[in-house]
């Protein structure tokens, strides 16, 4: 059985004929206007029966009706027009952040190799460290893979495991940023920019446990 509607609705309903607003009485409180010979007639009735029961008198007083149409509710209006702001997922945000911070690192090698005397500085790092030079490249290539790899992995790994290797690698590309520190400006300011997304990104997979988590 179809449940019956206890709220009102409202209608607007078009008459031939000049009606005044002594009228509203008799039409149920609904509001009547008139224009170019017709009138308009306008308001809230609880069911069906109401509307019969308007329509009626309308045909009992001889006026002939031109049309009879239901007005939406602001209520109804709103709630179809306005729908809520979808919240960013944490997996796309973290894998977002890295795209931004393997951008950064590559942008930073490419400045980098137009310095004077770039490789020098390679050779004086291999010395003080006590890597060879291919094994520092290899160094090198390894935390570039392992950034790009955490673009893929924030997105497919699992909630937990997610979070942890997130705040993890986050933790040791900070490392590896400053421990290759050079004193120019270029490499500076894009070393803070990465350093601010990785923690960026270490804290979002660490407030992520205390939101919605995911199995």
């Amino acid at each position: 059985m179809k449940p019956t509607e206890t709220s009102s609705v409202n209608y607007e309903i078009r008459v031939a004929g000049s009606l005044t607003p002594q009228w509203m009485d008799w039409f149920d409180g609904l509001v009547i206007n008139t224009e170019n010979g017709e009138t308009l007639l306008r308001g809230p009735l609880t069911d069906q029966a109401a509307l019969y029961g308007l329509l009626k008198k309308i045909r009992d007083l001889g006026l002939p009706l031109v049309s009879v149409k239901k007005i939406p509710s602001q209520e109804k209006k709103m709630n179809t027009s306005v729908t809520p702001a979808k919240k960013l997922d944490t997996k796309t945000l973290l894998s977002t952040l890295w795209i931004v911070v393997m951008i950064n690192m590559l942008k930073a090698d490419i400045l980098s190799g137009f310095i004077p005397g770039a490789a020098e500085e390679v050779a004086k790092t291999s010395v003080s460290t006590g890597a060879s030079i291919p094994q520092l490249m290899l160094i090198g290539a390894i935390m570039g893979q392992l950034g790009i790899a955490m673009i893929i992995l924030s997105r497919v790994l699992k909630y937990r495991i997610n979070r942890w290797v997130n705040i993890g690698v986050s933790i040791v590309t900070i490392a590896y940023i400053w421990g290759g520190m050079s004193s120019y400006p270029h490499y500076i300011f894009i070393a803070a920019v990465e350093t601010l997304c990785l923690l960026l990104i270490v804290w979002f997979a660490w407030k992520w446990r205390m939101t919605k988590a995911h199995s």
